[in-house]
C-alpha cells in the first residue's frame, strides 16, 4: 500500500472506532523530492530588478520579461510553445501569437538521490535538481505515479513565495507535479479585487479575459509534455499514470482548473460567457481560495451559469474574510457543480496563503485527491467521512457530497429523487425505475437530487437485504421506507399503514452505527410527520444532514454502510 493510502487507512479505522470525523493533519509525505532542470543564469538580472520579475512575466521597456530569458540550459528545461487560437472574443489582440511556457516538474525520488539542491536567489532551493540531460530518479522505479497539475495564483510562479513548498509537499506524497510559469503579466497587469469596480473592469476586461483563457491551455500542454512524444515524455514513460491526473490551484489557479474542465469564462462586462477548452484527462482538482470572481462580477458568467454541466470532482478551500475571492461567489458557483464536491471554509482567512492553516489546506486537498484518484476504498470513504482537520485554525465543511465510484460487478448505485410538490424523497437501485422517473410520464414530478450512494444488487450474496415499504393507500403516508434491520422489517410488515414491496437492495449493516473504514455511513432522517405525511431520507452528505435538521427533520442514525 502506498504511504498516503496507509495513512488514510489508519486514520479511517480510528475515525470509525470513535465515531469521529476529525482527522489528524498529514504533514509532509514520506518521500524525498527531485525536480526537473530549471537552471538559470541569475547574472542576467539587471541591478535593481528582481528574479521574480522574470518568473512572473513583468513588463519592462515595452517588452515582457520571462523565465526563458534566464534559462542556462533551455534544451533540457521542460518548455512548451502555446499557439494562441484565433478567437478574438477570448484572446483579443493575443490571438494567433505564440508564447513559451516553462514547466517545473517535481516527483518522489529515492533517499539515495545524490543530486544537490539548486539554490535560488530568494533563499529557497529546487530539491535534487536534474542537471543537463539527466533523467529523473524515482522513489520506486516500477511505480506509476499520479500526475498533479499545479497552477499558481495571479502573477506568481512555481518558484515564488510559498508555491515551491507546496509543490514539494505534493511530490513528497507520491505525485509527479507539473507546474507551469504562467507569466500572467505578459497578458494583463490587473488586480482581482478591483473587478468589483465597473469602470476598472470595462477598461481591463479584454486583456483580463485573454490572460485567464490561455492558462488552461498551458496546463493541457504541460500534461502533453509528460505524455506525448517529447524527450521529457520519454523520461517519464512508464512512471506516470495518464488515467490518474489531478490538479491543485491557488486563487486564479483554482479557476484555471475549472476552465480546463469545461467551465465557461466571463468574457464581457455584461457577463456573457464562453467555453475556453475541455480536457477530459483532468479527473479531480483542489482549489485554495479559488477565484470564482467577485460577487458583482462572477468568473463563470452571469449568476455563475457557466459552471452548468461541469462534472470535475472539485474541493474548494476558501477563507471567510477573503474579499478578493469571496466565499459567497464560490458558494453560488457550487450550486451548479455536479459529481463530488466539497466547500471548506477557513475562519478568518483572507486572500493568500495563511501558514496557520497549512495543515488544513493540504490535508483537505490530499484526502480529496487520494479519494478521487487512487481507486482505494479506504481513501474514498475517508474523504467522504471527514468533517475537519485536528488542530490549527477553524475549518468548517459547508457543502459536501462524495459520489460513489462506478459500479462493479454486483453493485448498484442507489439513486435519490425528490418531489418538490410532496416535499418527499425516494431512492431506488433499479435502473428501469430510475429511467421511468426521469421520463416523468407514469409518475411525474420527480427529479434527481444527485445525492446517491452505492450498495449491492438484491440478488448479490454480500450484505443484508433492505426491506422496502410503501404507505398503504388510504391508510398510510404517500412515501417509502427502507430498513435492513430484521426487527424493523418484521415490525413494519405487521403495521397496516405500510405495505411490503420486497427487497430494494443489499447493504452492509453498521455495528452500533459505526461503519468499517472502507464504508460510508448512510444517515436516515425523518420529517417528524411535518405536513401530515411521514417521510424519510437516506443520505451520506454531512451538509445535507445539517440542512435537513435545520428544516426540522430528525436524525435517526447511521442505518446503512455504503460501498464508496
Amino acid at each position: 500500500m502506498k504511504p498516503l493510502l496507509a495513512a488514510l487507512a489508519v486514520l479511517a479505522v480510528f475515525a470509525a472506532a470513535v465515531r469521529a470525523e476529525t482527522i489528524p493533519p498529514f504533514g509532509p509525505g514520506p518521500n524525498p523530492v527531485g525536480c526537473s532542470n530549471v537552471a538559470q543564469d541569475f547574472t542576467r538580472v539587471p541591478a535593481g530588478d528582481s528574479v521574480q520579475d522574470y518568473w512572473e512575466g513583468k513588463p519592462a521597456g515595452g517588452t515582457h520579461r520571462y523565465v526563458t530569458d534566464l534559462l542556462a540550459d533551455p534544451a533540457n528545461t521542460v518548455t512548451v510553445n502555446l499557439a494562441v487560437p484565433n478567437d478574438g472574443e477570448l484572446y483579443g489582440s493575443y490571438a494567433l501569437q505564440s508564447f513559451p511556457y516553462v514547466m517545473l516538474v517535481c516527483y518522489p525520488t529515492s533517499g539515495g538521490n545524490p543530486r544537490p539542491d539548486y539554490p535560488l536567489p530568494t533563499g529557497d532551493v529546487v530539491p535534487h535538481m536534474q542537471r543537463s540531460s539527466e533523467a529523473p530518479i524515482f522513489a520506486d522505479a516500477s511505480a506509476q505515479y499520479p500526475i498533479l497539475l499545479f497552477s499558481h495564483g495571479l502573477t506568481g510562479s512555481p518558484l515564488s513565495g510559498d508555491y515551491i513548498n507546496a509543490v514539494r509537499l505534493f511530490a513528497s506524497w507520491g505525485y509527479v507535479v507539473v507546474a507551469p510559469f504562467h507569466g500572467d503579466l505578459r497578458f494583463a497587469n490587473v488586480k482581482l479585487d478591483s473587478f468589483s469596480d465597473y469602470f476598472y473592469a470595462l477598461v481591463n476586461i479584454k486583456d483580463f479575459v485573454a490572460m485567464q483563457a490561455v492558462r488552461p491551455l498551458s496546463m493541457s500542454l504541460g500534461l502533453d509534455a509528460m505524455l506525448v512524444g517529447t524527450q521529457f515524455a520519454a523520461q517519464f514513460a512508464g512512471h506516470v499514470n495518464p488515467a490518474k491526473v489531478g490538479g491543485f490551484g491557488a486563487s486564479l489557479g483554482g479557476e484555471t482548473l475549472l476552465l480546463m474542465a469545461g467551465a465557461q469564462l466571463t468574457t464581457t462586462v455584461g457577463q456573457a460567457y464562453k467555453q475556453v477548452t475541455f480536457d477530459p484527462r483532468l479527473k479531480a482538482a483542489a482549489g485554495y481560495v479559488p477565484y470564482f470572481g467577485q460577487t458583482v462580477f462572477p468568473a463563470f458568467g452571469r449568476g455563475q451559469n457557466g459552471l452548468q454541466g461541469v462534472t470535475l470532482p472539485f474541493i474548494a478551500i476558501s477563507g471567510t474574510a477573503d474579499t478578493t475571492a469571496p466565499i459567497a461567489a464560490t458558494e453560488e458557483g457550487f450550486g451548479f457543480l455536479h459529481n463530488s464536491r466539497e466547500l471548506v471554509a477557513l475562519t478568518g482567512v483572507v486572500h493568500g496563503f495563511d501558514p496557520a492553516f497549512s495543515d488544513e489546506i493540504f490535508t483537505w486537498s490530499l484526502a480529496f485527491l487520494a479519494g478521487q484518484l487512487s481507486g482505494d476504498a479506504v481513501a474514498l470513504a475517508t474523504s467522504a467521512r471527514m468533517t475537519s482537520v485536528a488542530g490549527g485554525g477553524e475549518d468548517v465543511l459547508k457543502t459536501d457530497y462524495i459520489a460513489p465510484s462506478p459500479e462493479q460487478a454486483g453493485e448498484r448505485i442507489v439513486v435519490e429523487f425528490r418531489n418538490d410538490s410532496l416535499n418527499h424523497y425516494f431512492i431506488t437501485a433499479e435502473p428501469a425505475e430510475s429511467a421511468m422517473l426521469d421520463a416523468g410520464v407514469v409518475v411525474p414530478g420527480w427529479q434527481r437530487t444527485e445525492f446517491n450512494f452505492k450498495a449491492w444488487a438484491r440478488d448479490d450474496p454480500r450484505g443484508v437485504p433492505a426491506c422496502r415499504f410503501f404507505g398503504t393507500p388510504g391508510l398510510g403516508p404517500n412515501s417509502h421506507f427502507y430498513t435492513i434491520s430484521d426487527y424493523e422489517c418484521w415490525l413494519t410488515k405487521g403495521n397496516p399503514y405500510w405495505t411490503y414491496e420486497g427487497i430494494a437492495f443489499n447493504a452492509e449493516a453498521p455495528a452500533g452505527e459505526v461503519c468499517a473504514a472502507n464504508r460510508v455511513p448512510v444517515v436516515r432522517l425523518y420529517n417528524n410527520g411535518m405536513g401530515g405525511q411521514a417521510s424519510h431520507r437516506f443520505v451520506t452528505s454531512h451538509s445535507e444532514v445539517r440542512e435537513m435538521v435545520q428544516r426540522g427533520w430528525m436524525v435517526e442514525g447511521n442505518v446503512f454502510c455504503a460501498v464508496p
